[in-house]
C-alpha cells in the first residue's frame, strides 16, 4: 500500500517505549557477538549505561519495571559469558581500555571493566589447576627423600627444568616475550627435547612468527615420533600459551585419529572449559573418566572427575 505523504514512521511515545527499545537494542548487539559484530561491539558498554540510567530513573520515581529490569539481568548473564567474544571483535583489551579511559566510567558499572573480569577469571581457572595438582604434593613430599638420593637429575637437567617452569608461568600471565627468553635457555641445554619445542611453537605462534612456529612444530613431531602424542602437546602448549581455538583444533584431530583417547578428552575438556563452553567440558571430563577407568588409567580417571566436579561446582556458583 502506497504511504500517504503525510506519514510519519513511529517513534517511542513515552520513556517506557524507550527504555524498551534500548534493551531491544542492546539485546540485538550482545546476540550478534561472535557473529561479526566488530567493532561495533564497543558499542555495549555505553548502551548498557543508558539502559541502566533508565532504569535507575524509573526506579527513584517508584514505578515498578520488572520486566526490563529481567531483560537486563539476562542480557548482563550473556555478556559476562560472551566477555571473551566482545574483546576478540573489538580486536583486544586496548580498545575497550581506551574507551574507557575517556569514558571514565563508575567503577561499578562492571561492563566497562570485561577485560579485567576475564582476565581474572583466567588467573581462577590456573588457580583451580593448581589446586588439582596440589593434590599430588603429599604423595610427592613423600618420595623426594628417595627421589633425592637415587634419582636427582643432575644440574644441567635441574637447570632447564627451572627454565621450563619459568617459561610457562610468564605464558600463563601472558608474557610470551619473556617466556621465550626462557625456552631458548632450556633448548640451549636439552636442543632436541619435544616438550620444549613444542612450548616454543605455541609462543612463535602467539608472537606472530607463524613460519617459525611450523617449522619448530614440524621438529617437535619428528622428535616425538608419534603424532598423537605431538598432538596432545601442541594442544596443552597452545593453552599454556593461551591459545585456546588451536587447542581445541588438535583435541578435536587427536580424537579423530583415536576415538578411545582419554588424555585426548582430558585436553578437550580442559580446552572448552577454557573457552567457557561448560556443558561440553563437563561431557569431556566424563568420556575421558569412562575410558581412563576402563583402561586402567586411575590417575587419570581422579584427574577428569575432579576437574567436572570442580567445573559443576562453579557453574552452581555462578
Amino acid at each position: 500500500m502506497a504511504k500517504s505523504p503525510f506519514y510519519v514512521p513511529s517513534k517511542p511515545l513515552t520513556r517506557a517505549d524507550e527504555l524498551r527499545d534500548q534493551l531491544n537494542d542492546l539485546e540485538a548487539r550482545v546476540g550478534r557477538l561472535g557473529y561479526g559484530l566488530g567493532p561495533e561491539a564497543l558499542t555495549i558498554p555505553a548502551l548498557f549505561d543508558t539502559v541502566s540510567a533508565a532504569l535507575a530513573s524509573f526506579h527513584a520515581e517508584g514505578q515498578g519495571m520488572r520486566a526490563e529490569e529481567a531483560r537486563l539481568t539476562t542480557v548482563s548473564a550473556d555478556l559476562r559469558r560472551k566477555a571473551k567474544l566482545l574483546l576478540r571483535e573489538i580486536g583486544g583489551v586496548a580498545p575497550l581500555r581506551d574507551a574507557r579511559s575517556a569514558r571514565q566510567p563508575d567503577p561499578a558499572h562492571w561492563w566497562w571493566f570485561l577485560d579485567e573480569w576475564v582476565a581474572a577469571r583466567r588467573r581462577a581457572q590456573l588457580r583451580g589447576l593448581l589446586w588439582v595438582a596440589a593434590g599430588v604434593v603429599a604423595v610427592l613430599l613423600l618420595l623426594f627423600a628417595v627421589y633425592q638420593l637415587f634419582l636427582a637429575p643432575d644440574p644441567a637437567t635441574r637447570e632447564r627444568l627451572r627454565r621450563q617452569q619459568a617459561a610457562e608461568s610468564l605464558a600463563l600471565e601472558g608474557n610470551l616475550a619473556g617466556a621465550m627468553h626462557e625456552v631458548e635457555q632450556a633448548l640451549a641445554i636439552a636442543p632436541g627435547d619435544p616438550g620444549l619445542l613444542v612450548l616454543k611453537g605455541s609462543l612463535q605462534q602467539g608472537l606472530g612468527q607463524s613460519q617459525m612456529a611450523e617449522e619448530t612444530f614440524a621438529a617437535a613431531e619428528a622428535a616425538f615420533g608419534n603424532r598423537e602424542a605431538f598432538l596432545l602437546a601442541r594442544g596443552q602448549a597452545y593453552l599454556i600459551a593461551n591459545q585456546a581455538q588451536a587447542a581445541l583444533a588438535d583435541a578435536q584431530t587427536l580424537l579423530a585419529l583415536d576415538p578411545q583417547s582419554a588424555p585426548g578428552y582430558m585436553l578437550l575438556g580442559r580446552t572448552q572449559e577454557w573457552l567457557e563452553n561448560y556443558p561440553e567440558a563437563i561431557a569431556a571430563y566424563q568420556q575421558a573418566a569412562t575410558l581412563a577407568e576402563a583402561q586402567g588409567d586411575f590417575q587419570l580417571t581422579g584427574l577428569a572427575r575432579v576437574n567436572m566436579g570442580m567445573l559443576m561446582q562453579q557453574m552452581r556458583t555462578q
